[in-house]
């Protein structure tokens, strides 16, 4: 009868330890896949809001709007990773930190002087900024990844 007790009590503990960790793991946020590391160096061009249109350091470059655990960015991710191993002129901003940028299906980018007239009609996109104005958008991850190549 002892001896049930116990068996009873360390099912009792496996089960709540099990049933804790179940919960973690699916409260837990999905992990940024441009996070980048404090131990190195050369990292991902996280561009800030305002900045978008107005690089400090080049005339001509890409910003990849993208969010975490979103499936359809997943694939397109890699790709932006290849292209930033090769290239810098690549920014990301992930649209889970947007305060100004507005989500929608209308966007005429060829208007769009100041950030806070983006429009992200859907994640991934990239758009091509040229002269702190925007020059191409891309919406399909087939379109993305040639852009990159």
């Amino acid at each position: 009868m002892e001896k049930s007790k116990k068996t009873l009590k360390m099912i009792g503990i496996c089960i709540i330890g099990l049933v804790i960790v179940v919960a973690v793991n699916i409260l837990k946020k999905p992990e940024d896949p441009f996070k980048n590391d404090d131990r190195v160096k050369l990292g991902y061009q996280h561009v800030e809001e305002s900045d978008i249109l107005n690089s400090k350091d080049y005339d001509s470059y890409y910003v990849y709007f993208y969010e975490t655990g979103n499936e359809k960015c997943k694939d397109t991710n890699e790709a932006v990773k290849s292209y930033v191993r090769g290239k810098s002129s690549i920014y990301v901003f992930n649209m889970e930190e947007a305060n100004d940028i507005k989500t929608g299906k209308d966007f005429d980018y060829k208007n769009v002087t100041d950030y806070k007239g983006i429009t992200v009609k859907q994640v991934p996109m990239l758009i091509h900024v040229e002269n702190k104005k925007i020059d191409h958008v891309y919406y399909k991850a087939s379109d993305i990844k040639k852009a990159l190549e």
